[in-house]
């Protein structure tokens, strides 16, 4: 972890949702983002607190403080990998998700838990605004076929990493 105090002298900043009657007229992001040094900001709040309940409170088994402290040091497409190591939609679930990861956060027993959900959403919108995201297609195909019932979430997962398979 990079600086294992901040959570004591940096409050959480949300990025908040954009007014009402601005989002009613166009198609637009509902929610507004915070720069890339206020999100590192946000990361670093992330501590060393020895058993990350957010990675046990995660149904994906994400592995937070790892991606936080990545972008708290800057290094976004190191942050990415590691977020997709894991979740194969880190774009989707970082606007979806209930975050269950922040209402374990050891931070929310006294004070506001790390914004793991919004950073989630920045790395990843990072990570594709500059490029970092590649189409990753399997090194050989097997020629075997398989057929994948529901076009949720889990079908599109499950559909991912069979194609990764070959």
């Amino acid at each position: 972890m990079g600086n294992p105090k901040a959570f004591i002298t940096i409050p959480r900043k949300e990025a908040g949702y954009r007014p009402v009657l601005e989002r009613v007229t166009d198609f637009e992001e509902v929610e507004q983002a915070l720069s890339q040094e206020e999100r590192k900001v946000q990361a670093s709040r992330c501590m060393d607190c020895g058993i990350p309940f957010c990675h046990w409170a995660c149904p994906l088994g994400n592995r937070m403080p790892e991606w936080q402290d990545m972008i708290y040091k800057g290094k976004w497409k190191e942050g990415v990998e590691i977020l997709h190591e894991t979740n194969n939609f880190p774009d989707f679930t970082g606007r979806v998700c209930p975050a269950p990861c922040e209402k374990s956060c050891v931070l929310a027993l006294h004070e506001a838990p790390v914004t793991i959900r919004e950073n989630e959403a920045s790395v990843t919108e990072i990570a594709f605004l500059e490029g970092m995201i590649k189409a990753r297609p399997p090194r050989h195909r097997t020629g075997k076929k398989v057929a994948v019932a529901g076009s949720g979430p889990a079908g599109l997962a499950i559909a991912q990493q069979l194609n990764r398979k070959g």
